[in-house]
């Protein structure tokens, strides 16, 4: 009987160019989460939510009255999109500044980067899958740049679209005189913002990913540590009583970052008693940490470590 070296061979021909192959490997992936059946409940009723919402305000804007006025003066100042949507509060414990907010939206962004991104690397892990991607013309990069990206995509898809759709309805309602420049910066505070939630839980969520061969076990990790970090800023904030509590919690990190992103037309109170530069340098540290353990992961699977 014949004997076939069957052992890992890296690449060794000719590489195309990078980003055709990152985008053959994106376009492989991006189509996997919408054969989901609850995934795509969730993102239909994400879309489902702001149509339902944007039906609501003109209804209510057209009918007038106590309600109408009341919904008016919550449009302008670009709260349709922060606390409208984005930010809106599913819980919140009321004191001199909301203290420890978590959005409905941000849930919503967890359980979707949970469901889809722990399987993204697990995946390739348990069936090991990693050694045939690099036995052809893939590098580690790109196989890490092909899955970020692919996350991501499908996050923006999920967060900024809907805010288009918000944007559009604004548009519609005329609640404020606006030039052409101050509708551009809100479409850009949408887009930002939108970042601001994704590219952290993208991260985060691959980085757990690529710990185990089990999606449901990297799926689990990542919410405790979503949730934690919310519970543990609430406990911190209650015994200890200092400011810098508030940003133990993720979801205020992004919320308080995500508010910065628009211009400001109407009197706020912001989240944190901090500025931009604490909670991005958080948000970005994790994002390069979670980025760097996935390539170590990936690394030392392509060793045989």
């Amino acid at each position: 009987m014949a004997i076939y070296d069957q052992t890992y061979q890296p690449w060794i021909g000719s590489y195309g160019r990078r980003a055709g192959r990152v985008w053959a490997m994106v376009r492989l992936e991006i189509v996997q989460p919408f054969k989901n059946v609850w995934v795509l409940l969730v993102v239909l009723a994400a879309f489902a939510l702001v149509m339902a919402w944007l039906l609501l305000l003109f209804i209510a804007l057209a009918q007038g009255g106590p309600a109408g006025k009341a919904l008016e003066a919550f449009l302008t100042g670009n709260w349709l999109y922060s606390d409208g949507f984005y930010n809106f509060p599913v819980l919140r414990e009321q004191q001199q500044r909301s203290s420890n907010s978590l959005s409905l939206f941000s849930v919503v962004l967890m359980f979707l980067s949970a469901t889809v991104g722990s399987s993204l690397i697990s995946r390739d892990l348990k069936y090991n899958a990693l050694l045939m991607y690099f036995s052809r013309a893939i590098t580690r990069a790109d196989y890490l740049a092909g899955k970020f990206l692919t996350l991501i995509l499908f996050l923006l898809f999920v967060t900024f679209v809907p805010g288009l759709l918000l944007f559009a309805g604004s548009l519609g309602m005329a609640s404020e005189s606006l030039t052409v420049g101050d509708h551009a910066r809100d479409l850009l505070g949408i887009f930002l913002h939108s970042i601001i939630l994704v590219v952290p839980m993208a991260s985060a969520s691959l980085a757990f990913s690529s710990l185990t061969k089990r999606p449901y076990v990297a799926a689990i990790l990542w919410a405790t540590l979503f949730f934690s970090s919310w519970i543990f800023s609430g406990v911190l904030l209650g015994s200890v009583k200092k400011e810098w509590c508030r940003m133990v919690s993720w979801a205020n990190l992004a919320s308080h970052l995500g508010n910065l992103c628009y211009p400001q037309r109407r009197a706020s109170v912001p989240l944190l008693a901090y500025g931009w530069g604490w909670p991005l340098g958080i948000l970005t540290a994790i994002t390069v940490v979670s980025i760097g353990v996935a390539w170590w992961r990936i690394r030392s699977v392509e060793a045989g470590e």
